[in-house]
This record gives C-alpha cells, sequence and structure tokens, in this order.
C-alpha cells in the first residue's frame, strides 16, 4: 500500500513538472520594427529639412550662374579660380548642413523610439530593414513620425531662419 502511495506520487510529480515545462509563457519579451527610412522621409522635420536644404543649395546654384556668365564675358584664371574655390566652399558648407540636420534629425529619432518602446513595454525595437520576415501589427513607424511631428525640433540656425529660408524651419507649436 505504501508502495502504491509512493507511485502516485512520484507519478503526479512527474505530471505536474511535465505540465510545467510544456506552458507558454505569456510574459514573453516584446518586439517591435521600425523603418528609419520611412520616418525620416514622413515626418514634419524631414520634411523641413529637405526644404531647407533644397533652397540653400539654390541660393548657391543662382550665385554659380551669374559667376558663370561672368567668366563666359570675362575668362581668366582669377575669375577661374575664384569660381573653383566657390564651389569648394559650397561642397563643404552643404555637406556640413546635410550631416547636421541628419545628426538633429537622427537624435529625435532615436529619443522618440526609446521614449516609445518605454511607455509601451517594449524590450527591442529593431530596424525593418534587418527583418526577414516580421508581422505589419509590430511596425511602429507611423507612430514614431507621429512622436516626431510633436516634438521641437530646431533643424534651421535662428540667423538662417530669419534671412534665408523661413519656410523651412521645422519648429512645431
Amino acid at each position: 500500500m505504501i508502495k502504491m502511495i509512493i507511485r502516485t506520487a512520484a507519478v503526479v510529480a512527474m505530471i505536474a513538472m511535465l505540465a510545467a515545462c510544456q506552458q507558454t509563457s505569456q510574459s514573453g519579451q516584446k518586439i517591435a520594427f521600425v523603418s528609419a527610412n520611412k520616418v525620416f522621409q514622413e515626418c514634419q522635420a524631414g520634411k523641413a529639412g529637405v526644404a531647407y536644404l533644397k533652397s540653400f543649395g539654390e541660393k548657391f546654384q543662382s550665385e554659380f550662374k551669374e559667376m558663370q556668365a561672368e567668366m563666359a564675358q570675362n575668362k581668366t584664371e582669377e575669375n577661374t579660380a575664384k569660381f573653383q574655390k566657390a564651389i569648394t566652399e559650397y561642397r563643404t558648407k552643404m555637406s556640413a548642413e546635410q550631416n547636421r540636420i541628419i545628426g538633429l534629425i537622427n537624435d529625435a529619432f532615436s529619443k522618440a523610439v526609446d521614449t516609445y518602446r518605454d511607455e509601451n513595454g517594449i524590450d527591442a525595437v529593431l530596424s525593418v530593414e534587418s527583418a526577414v520576415s516580421y508581422d505589419s501589427k509590430v511596425d511602429i513607424s507611423s507612430d514614431i513620425v507621429s512622436a516626431m511631428d510633436k516634438m521641437n525640433i530646431k533643424l534651421i540656425p535662428e540667423e538662417t531662419n530669419s534671412t534665408k529660408a523661413p519656410e523651412a524651419a521645422a519648429e512645431k507649436k
């Protein structure tokens, strides 16, 4: 009789352990995906940055056309050197502006993603581009666009904001 009770207790214990191993965990890790390209293209700061850089480039293009016209009438080594110097300066300034704007938008993007992750209990946010396959329900790109649109992202320096490209300011109220 005691042997039967011990066997029954052992069987019940083994069944309990087996059942515990078979359970799926409801407290699994939450992962979301985001497309940085989509966010940068669709958020207001990204659009404003593109508009600002376009206006920045157009200003220099008009100056270059004037210089080319001057060179066509009076082609000297001095004018050629002046033109080459202006092109070099433009490329340097444009590159610096692009890097500055991308840096500001990227910082805001990182902040928006981190805030979203914290507020929604997400363990990790991965790039859509790195995923082989994922459910579109875990794509938070549109949510990040909305979050960034609510941020006060100042892309345009104050002196430039008032004189060169006021329509491209990314300031949000």
